[in-house]
Order: structure tokens, then sequence, then C-alpha cells
């Protein structure tokens, strides 16, 4: 299978498995990228997973930014949920939302990590609104190990530059309430959490990955 990206160039398993991985649009894909050591990069230490790291985390805590950075200086595959449901719906999300609720977009959400959680390993990149559910903080706890990237309401609300797309962004006092009421739940999953406040998505990927390691998570691959 192929895919184009955003200049339509044509992107492949081989030419860019990363992109690829971000690019398709059946679980069974991912892990045919995942599970092809013919695909990672030669020039690096090249890493394997034990078991599923899942991001968690308010929005613009940098959980995609992050996983994906972590995939290339690992050697790994990632999968944002949120963009996956879009591919697979063909509309965004605000249009689930506006058409046909919450609650549907909820279930496509639960489904679409039920998925995941089964196919491993792999970097997951969730939604901010993951853990509303019971049934997907359960997910979480028992198919993997959890990040939860912690970030300020004052700091969110800083990193969205257009807040007509995000409307728990449209105050500051919103924005607070949202994280404060989500609190319990993200650290109800979280197997490590992570200070985002004040450092570049580098410095947190490293963090990540030195955690992993010690946790016996992330392993260099054995020839």
């Amino acid at each position: 299978m192929e895919t184009k990206d955003a200049e339509n160039q044509t992107i492949t398993p081989e030419t860019n498995p990363i992109a690829y991985t971000l690019s398709v649009t059946t679980p069974d894909e991912v892990v045919a990228v995942v599970n092809s050591p013919e695909l990672k990069p030669a020039s690096r230490p090249v890493y394997e997973l034990t078991r599923n790291v899942f991001f968690v985390g308010f929005m613009v805590a940098g959980k995609t930014s992050t996983s994906r950075r972590l995939a290339r200086q690992c050697g790994l595959a990632t999968i944002d949920l949120d963009a996956y449901i879009e591919r697979r719906e063909r509309r965004a999300i605000n249009q689930i939302f506006a058409t046909e609720g919450e609650d549907a977009f909820r279930a496509m959400e639960t489904e679409a990590l039920a998925e995941f959680a089964h196919k491993g390993p792999m970097l997951v990149s969730c939604g901010g609104g993951i853990v509303l559910r019971e049934e997907n903080r359960e997910i979480l706890k028992q198919n993997g190990f959890v990040v939860y990237l912690q970030v300020t309401a004052e700091q969110a609300v800083e990193r969205v530059s257009d807040v007509s797309t995000r409307p728990l962004f449209k105050d500051l006092e919103t924005a607070r309430k949202t994280i404060a009421g989500r609190l319990p739940m993200y650290e109800d999953v979280a197997s490590v959490s992570i200070d985002t406040v004040g450092k570049s998505i580098n410095v947190v990927a490293q963090e990540i990955q030195d955690i992993l390691e010690k946790e016996g998570v992330l392993c260099l691959r054995q020839k």
C-alpha cells in the first residue's frame, strides 16, 4: 500500500516508515510497519517495545509531537488516535461532534483504542478526553505503560493559536476547570507523570525514553 504526503509525494513503508504509519487506516497496516525490522533506520540504534506506550493528557500537552519525536529517535512506529479516526471516518472530529454528538465520537474512540491496544506494542497518542470513559481507563491500565503529559491551563492557552476550534480554551477559567476535572482520571491511569512546562519536545522525549528503558518497556532490538 502507498499514500501521498502534503506535497503529493508517494509515501511507502520503505521510503518513510514513520510517515507511512501516521497515514494508514487500519491497525493491521500499522502493525505491518512495527514488525518490519528491515524498515528501521540503520544509522542509529534501533529499539523495540515490550508493551504499548499510551500518551495521555490535556489538549496541546504535546502528546502527538512527543510520541512522533520518540518514534523517530528510537525507530518505532506511532499512531495518533484522533487522526486515525478522522482518516477512517473521512471527516474532522468537530464535524463528528456536530452531526452525531459527543457520545458517538466517544464510541468511535473506544473502538479505536481497543483495536490498537491489542495490536501492539506501539506508541499511541490519545485524545485529551480519552480518560472520560471508565472503559477506556481500564483498557489503558491493562494494556500498556501510560505516560501522562502534564500542562498547566496557562501554558495550554498560550499554545493554542486558534481558539475557534478549541472551545475549551475560550477563556482561562474554562481551561482550568476542565483540567481540574480530568486530573484524577489522568492520575488514575498514569504509569508515570511528566511535567512539560518550560521543556522542549526533544527534552520531554528524551526524559520519556530514559524512563521507558529503566522500566524495561523500551529495549535495544536484538540482531
